[in-house]
Order: structure tokens, then C-alpha cells, then sequence
């Protein structure tokens, strides 16, 4: 999916609360003649269910449901394991254990990450938590490799849970959104070519973009993935990532023809964009 920050989002672009987690952003589409593994920044569209953990295990998540953390700042630092508040405090100054200060990167075994920022606004971090600790929670990245995962403190993230899931099936060419265990949709799709296959693996909706011109070739929705393509490191400008969008040749669904991404009709990817909230699980089989 070639979408660009240039090309998708050209021009000027606005951002619209629709929500008090939801907001909208608006952009030109790409018309190419074909789709690769790249999305732009953008802020998300639909909105999950917010609940406030007051300590570790004293709320009850809903069966089923996946739990989402999303940064409170612009950065956050992604530890390789739970750390005391001393370790922490040094790893972020970057001094070594005698004091002296270290050489190159803050720390070993940590690492910052940094809100994308898109016409002057913020792109909120997201994770998929896959399980707590007192203080900490280890969470899925956005980031290469696929399926990398961290350690983040709990103080520097707000929580909120979806009970929605999609599943794609690259050999049936399905897409399947579930919630909880009831079956929403099942629609034929479109996926990778052998050359350059939609990766298999866990991940989880990151970006929700509105297009501008619903009727181009990514239809009028996208939704971008933690997934990134095995093949390309970078594609158009952008870093390789895949996603979720419409088209405006719906004759190719049921084949192996994109870039990495998933294509679907387009009333399918407003549907999704309309039922999934940033940080929905997405597990992609063969």
C-alpha cells in the first residue's frame, strides 16, 4: 500500500474530535497503479472503552477483551525488563553504574520512542499490552522486528480495552472481525504477491486514516498495522509498513496481487474503520 506522507496526506489536512479518544484526519490520496507497504502518521478514528486501573489486578478486564495503552507524553522509554526506580532514573541520564556518563545510546537494553507529529499535531504511541507487573506492563511495539515486544512503566500510559479482533487468511482470502467470540463480518480479500507476501504474525491497528478521495485507489479508509513487509525496508518514502485498506478495483479480491497489504471492498474498510479502535489485535495466518 503505497500511501505516503506526501502523497496520501498532501496539501493541508485538519483533525476533527469526534470523540473524546476519536479524532479524524483528512488527506489526498495516491492514485498509483500499485499498492505497497507504507502508511503516513495520522490520528485515530472510532473510539474503545477507557477504564482507569487504580493498581495492578484491582479491575477486571472483560473476557476476551485485549488490553491498549496509549503514551501520556511524547516519548516513552521501552525497557528490555522491569527495572528498580534507581536503574531507571540512570537509564534515562545515562550514566553507568560508577556515574560516568555512557558513550552513544542512553542505555543498553532501552530504548525511547517519540509521538510522530503530522501538521503540528501529536500522533498518539499505542500499545497491545500482553501482560502486567506491578508498575510495569509488557506491551507489543509498533516498531521492526515484527512482533518485538518491551517493557513499559505503567504511570506513563492511560488503558482502555476493545473486545473486537480481526483475523486475515491469506490462502482463503478472508477477513474475519470478530467480537469476542461472535463472528461480526466474514469478506473476501486481496494479500501480498509471492514476491512480496503479507507478513504473517500478531499485530494491532496503529493509524486510521480518512482519504480525502474515497473513490481513488485505496479506497476511503486505511488502517495501518504494527506489521512491517519482510521484503521492503523502506517504499515510497516510508519505512515499510503494512495495512489494511479499500480499492477501487474490486475484481482483484480473492488473489495474491498487492504489496503486503490487505485490500478489501471499500464498504468493508468503512465498516472497520467505524467498529475498531486504535490498538485492535489483527493476526494474520497463512
Amino acid at each position: 500500500m503505497r500511501l505516503t506522507l506526501l502523497r496520501l496526506l498532501s496539501g493541508t489536512a485538519t483533525v476533527l474530535a469526534i470523540a473524546a479518544v476519536a479524532y479524524v484526519v483528512r488527506g489526498a490520496v495516491d492514485v498509483g497503479a500499485s499498492d505497497g507497504p507504507t502508511l503516513p502518521v495520522s490520528t485515530p478514528v472510532g473510539a474503545a472503552g477507557t477504564f482507569t486501573l487504580r493498581s495492578a489486578g484491582d479491575n477486571v478486564v472483560p473476557k476476551g477483551a485485549a488490553l491498549i495503552a496509549t503514551a501520556k507524553g511524547s516519548t516513552i522509554r521501552v525497557y528490555e525488563r522491569p527495572v528498580t526506580v534507581k536503574r531507571a532514573k540512570r537509564a534515562r541520564s545515562g550514566k553507568a553504574a560508577g556515574g560516568a556518563k555512557r558513550a552513544g545510546k542512553a542505555s543498553a537494553g532501552t530504548k525511547l520512542l517519540k509521538q510522530r507529529v503530522f501538521n503540528k499535531q501529536r500522533i498518539p504511541l499505542t500499545f497491545l499490552v500482553v501482560s502486567r507487573r506491578k508498575g510495569w506492563l509488557r506491551v507489543e511495539l509498533p516498531t521492526r522486528p515484527n512482533q518485538s515486544r518491551g517493557w513499559i512503566r505503567r504511570t506513563a500510559v492511560t488503558l482502555s480495552f476493545t473486545t473486537m479482533r480481526i483475523v486475515v487468511r491469506r490462502g482463503a482470502h478472508r477477513i474475519r472481525l470478530y467480537d469476542g467470540k461472535r463472528v461480526v463480518m466474514t469478506r473476501k480479500i486481496a494479500v501480498g504477491e509471492a514476491i512480496s507476501p503479507t507478513p504473517a504474525g500478531r499485530y494491532f491497528v496503529t493509524d486510521i486514516i480518512r482519504a480525502k478521495r474515497p473513490e481513488g485507489f485505496y479506497g476511503p479508509y486505511a488502517l495501518g498495522l504494527s506489521a512491517h513487509s519482510n521484503v521492503y525496508t523502506s517504499f515510497a518514502g516510508g519505512n515499510g509498513q503494512v495495512g489494511i485498506h479499500g480499492t477501487n478495483d474490486p475484481s482483484a479480491l480473492g488473489t495474491d496481487v498487492s504489496r503486503g497489504c490487505v485490500r478489501v471492498r471499500n464498504d468493508v474498510i468503512a465498516e472497520l474503520a467505524k467498529l475498531v479502535p486504535i490498538g485492535t489485535p489483527v493476526t494474520i495466518r497463512a
